[in-house]
């Protein structure tokens, strides 16, 4: 069985990486999951009760929240030291970095050194920042690309990203065969609790948007308000319900919440996830106008129960599936968001939600499988 290496930056911020570790974990994969972090709090974090004798996560406090921010290179390179110094080389197969620059970095001068293999998956962080703005580094992201045995794309929206960006052209017909498509996984319960109705009826008297997430920039909450309040105006009766909260804009959308207690209300985060199945069960629909989305789990959830979702172009699920299943937005514009929340009101019960597909496709179980064939296939 392989020994594999996880190199993860983000691996306390999301559950998805506990995730997939865990149901690999079920498949008696030993694994050494390393993750440099910058608060002492974080450690431990997602840890998790390994059954395979010998798998562990390493929380090493290395990086800070100024230099190593903005010096790349220098980022990579004190991981590096620091990883050598945990991990014994001679008994791992694979590496898998979880990010193209931030992980993949280290994994490449890995390879270059230990001749070991290594995977990367792309998230929306490597496209939208690294790619876009350390155009210095475009040839050592290059060279990450180039020499990986497999690079995981979240998204079927980040294929086509890929291979028509204009400084991997020299490297497209390189690349192309090593491109694989794995989604994330939602959680069992969203899975064991689906809805299978096709259809969502419209209540005339008052319509439901709800939103689940972060109150960041990226995720253009108070340009959501904003078209919502527009909406209102025009005595379309459509109430917000706002969950989870935090980030740059929390105290803006706050503030627009104040200002319109009629029409949106804020919840706080629910993590008791019967009442979020409530809040999807109540809503007209689910909207997320996000700039840049790796996945957004989010919308997996809502469509398993049943919502037509509001969603960007060429982000997170966009594309990953040929039903209708909502209306995206291709800006952040109040306008366009706006317009498009209109035309779901409108088309409220001819949007076809794929639920078994989405059950097909989420399943962290079935997606461990994807990766172990990758790491099965790995060769020095």
């Amino acid at each position: 069985m392989k020994k594999v290496l996880h190199i993860s930056n983000d691996y306390t911020g999301s559950k998805v990486y506990k995730n997939l570790v865990s149901e690999l974990d079920k498949l008696c994969l030993q694994q050494f999951v390393y993750t440099p972090i910058r608060d002492e709090n974080k450690i431990g974090e997602n840890d998790i009760e390994f059954k395979t004798i010998g798998s562990k996560i390493i929380y090493s406090q290395i990086l800070n929240y100024h230099l190593d921010r903005i010096f790349y290179r220098r980022k990579i390179k004190k991981i590096l030291n620091d990883i050598e110094s945990k991990i014994d080389f001679s008994e791992i197969d694979i590496i898998h970095a979880h990010t193209w620059y931030s992980d993949g970095g280290v994994a490449y001068l890995l390879h270059k050194k230990y001749n070991i293999p290594y995977i990367i998956t792309i998230r929306s962080t490597d496209l939208n920042l690294f790619q876009k703005y350390l155009i210095h580094e475009r040839g050592f992201g290059m060279n990450i690309l180039k020499n990986a045995m497999n690079i995981v794309l979240i998204t079927s929206s980040y294929q086509n990203r890929i291979l028509k960006e204009k400084s991997l052209q020299s490297i497209k017909s390189t690349i192309v065969d090593k491109l694989k498509i794995i989604p994330n996984g939602v959680d069992n319960y969203w899975i064991n609790n689906s809805v299978f109705s096709t259809k969502k009826t419209l209540n005339q008297k008052l319509i439901k948007c709800l939103y689940i997430g972060k109150f960041s920039k990226r995720k253009n909450v108070v340009q959501l308000q904003t078209a919502i309040d527009q909406l209102n105006k025009e005595l379309i009766n459509i109430h917000l319900d706002l969950i989870g909260g935090g980030g740059r804009y929390h105290k803006r959308v706050l503030s627009k919440v104040v200002s319109n207690p009629t029409t949106m209300t804020f919840h706080g985060q629910v993590n008791d996830k019967n009442i979020l199945k409530e809040y999807f069960r109540d809503a007209t629909f689910f909207a997320m106008p996000s700039s840049h989305e790796t996945f957004g789990l989010v919308y997996v959830e809502a469509m398993l129960q049943g919502l037509p979702i509001l969603y960007t172009d060429k982000e997170g699920i966009d594309g990953f599936y040929n039903e209708e299943i909502g209306e995206k937005v291709f800006s952040n514009n109040v306008t366009e968001i706006k317009n498009k929340i209109l035309k779901l009101i409108q088309n409220i019960d001819s949007y076809s939600i794929p639920t078994s597909k989405l059950i097909e496709n989420h399943d962290w179980s079935k997606i461990a499988l994807k990766y172990m064939d990758l790491y099965s296939n790995a060769q020095s």
